[in-house]
């Protein structure tokens, strides 16, 4: 923050503070009634747009140890802006409670089969299982290409299982893009 804050240092760039009532209102878009007192943003959510459009990232149930206005049942909910750039990945404390959110009609919508559908996370699968692509294996000394398989449904960054084509070798290594694995030696 420091770093930021220092005058002619990188652009200058306007940082827009993301508040509770954002996050409740991207959240009633996927279909979860929240009021704004049943979303709390534990640190401070800045992005480079007054208004992006957020994302579920993942979706955790939170120990139901919290007193005070959080009690009830929780989610540890990852959201991210949905453009590149716009805002670092945070995390939201989502309160779930017993009363309905405007009227009976409300209700349910915050059924928890309802909210579980709602929240599942925006994941882009990046290789398909049963995909042909290329491993690439490097160390130091050596640089080695080979076709593969993949055995598992893959995204950017993951680790998934692929086969040689002859079946006999299964490899660990993560994904690159749709036709492409790295791993080294």
């Amino acid at each position: 923050m420091a770093a930021i804050s220092i005058p002619g240092w990188g652009q200058s760039q306007d940082w827009f503070a993301l508040s509770a009532r954002q996050v409740a209102r991207a959240l009633s878009d996927k279909g979860i009634q929240l009021g704004n007192k049943q979303v709390s943003l534990p640190a401070i959510v800045v992005a480079t747009e007054p208004n992006p459009v957020l994302e579920v990232l993942s979706v955790e149930p939170l120990d139901d140890q919290l007193s005070g206005e959080h009690s009830g049942t929780h989610s540890w909910v990852k959201l991210g802006c949905g453009e590149p750039g716009t805002c670092l990945p945070f995390y939201a404390i989502l309160s779930w409670t017993e009363e309905p959110i405007g009227d009976a009609s409300d209700k349910s919508s915050t059924s928890p089969a309802v909210r579980k559908s709602a929240l599942k996370p925006s994941v882009v699968i990046t290789m398909r299982a049963g995909a042909r692509a290329t491993l690439v294996m490097d160390d130091d000394r050596s640089h080695i290409q080979i076709n593969v398989i993949s055995l598992e449904n893959g995204i950017i960054g993951h680790e998934i299982r692929v086969v040689s084509p002859d079946h006999k070798q299964i490899y660990l290594a993560e994904v690159v893009s749709a036709h492409l694995l790295r791993r080294s030696f």
